[in-house]
């Protein structure tokens, strides 16, 4: 077993991903702490209504997730950046686990209200931008530059967490009835706990990035982004791209209601529909990824979503939206990995954690925008000019990714350093 000083070894070409233990230690721990975010993410809500039987005190409780996921996106960028990946996501596994955790005691010692829940929430999503941004940072020490390889690797961590979003809500659902909310919260903190003992003993040390000139900050990050035409460019296009998506989900709900009499199955079944496509497109990115370059794999891929989204006004009852559903989401998934892989590729490595923190700060900031907004213009105008508002967000989202791509030049392919199994097996 590697031990903390070891360093991480780039995969190589003769290697192979599925071959190689570093990531699939990495996969392990997303699986299951994902799998465990899923479980919560039907759970915490259920217990605040529980606890207090009010919708708009369970509003208030997930939007503190939301704030805090925004404000640490941004103001967490410059630790995230000091501390590297590694750290990071062992902080926020080890850290999380316990927080999760005080939920349910508190609830059985009835000290739980509605003000220590948003404290709890708030202190819950300050680790999920800087987490899912060292995950991403953390890629290209394990495997390697090389485009291909990432991008597969890309393709593989996503196709974990699509695999969790799909089977936890059903699973948390189940487990609920069965067992109550407390119980359910009590798994999703033990699902923490295994994911940080497991980085802890077989994740190893990543060589740390020289310091890049000037302070860390916010701000420097984000100027890193928007100085380069491609970051900047698919940066906001990722943002709106995720406010169409949330406002969407958001939808789903709506339109059980509006169209099926309130069927909750439906609702249900159309989100389903969706992450099936997406874990579909994500399994068959890994494979595309060694026909095409990632780049132009990802375009295509954009481009196509955005000209899909324009189906979504039209009277297509609910087969033909369970079969948009399905394609669109489809689309999403084969061109997530291949995006991902060029923009961290782009970034210079010593500001790869806080620029990629920055960067899941404002595709987050879209998505919780698009998911308030998304009800009320329904409520207000009709569902009709919402969906063709979202198919306008897709639509300008895969212009600027043609945009960001023209007249930026591809970085050189980085040389693939092989990897000796026995190595990467101690």
């Amino acid at each position: 077993m590697a031990n903390e000083t070891t360093p991480v070894t780039p995969a190589g070409p003769t290697l192979g991903i599925r071959h190689h233990r570093t990531l699939r230690v990495l996969l392990a721990g997303e699986t299951i702490s994902m799998l465990g975010t899923q479980l919560s993410a039907v759970a915490m809500p259920w217990l605040v209504l529980q606890l207090t039987g009010s919708a708009g005190d369970m509003g208030l409780v997930m939007a503190s997730q939301l704030a805090a996921i925004a404000v640490f996106g941004f103001f967490g960028a410059s630790w995230t950046g000091r501390l590297g990946p590694r750290a990071v996501m062992l902080v926020g596994d080890t850290v999380r686990a316990p927080l999760v955790a005080l939920l349910p005691t508190l609830y059985v010692l009835d000290c739980l209200n509605t003000a220590t829940f948003v404290v709890v929430m708030f202190a819950i999503g300050a680790f999920y931008a800087p987490y899912t941004a060292s995950q991403q940072a953390i890629l290209p020490g394990v495997v390697g530059e090389d485009e291909q390889l990432l991008g597969r690797a890309n393709a593989a961590l996503q196709s974990a967490t699509r695999l969790s979003v799909l089977l936890g809500p059903v699973l948390g659902g189940v487990l609920i009835s069965l067992l109550g909310a407390p119980p359910v919260l009590l798994v999703d903190a033990v699902s923490f706990a295994c994911s940080a003992v497991l980085l802890r003993l077989c994740l190893p040390h990543t060589p740390r990035a020289a310091a890049g000139p000037g302070r860390r900050s916010p701000a420097a990050g984000f100027r890193l982004l928007m100085r380069d035409r491609l970051l900047g460019t698919w940066s906001v296009a990722l943002a709106l791209g995720e406010m169409a998506w949330q406002a969407l989900f958001a939808l789903l709900p709506v339109i059980a209601v509006a169209r099926e009499g309130g069927s909750s199955v439906v609702a249900g079944g159309l989100l389903t529909a969706f992450g099936g496509g997406a874990l579909t497109g994500t399994l068959l990115a890994g494979r595309l990824l060694r026909r095409f370059p990632a780049r132009a794999l990802g375009l295509t891929g954009r481009v196509a979503l955005g000209v899909g989204f324009l189906a979504l006004p039209l009277p297509l009852g609910l087969t033909g939206l369970f079969i948009l559903l399905v394609c669109v989401g489809f689309l999403n998934g084969v061109s997530s990995a291949p995006v991902t892989t060029v923009r961290v590729l782009r970034i210079p490595k010593a500001q790869r954690s806080e620029a990629l923190t920055v960067a899941t700060a404002l595709a987050l900031i879209g998505g919780t925008a698009g998911w308030a907004l998304s009800g009320t213009v329904a409520q207000k105008a009709g569902l009709a000019p919402a969906f063709w508002g979202l198919a306008a967000l897709q639509l300008a989202a895969a212009a600027l990714f043609v945009l960001g791509a023209l007249g930026t030049a591809s970085p050189a392919p980085a040389a693939s350093s092989l990897t000796n199994p026995a190595k990467d097996s101690r």
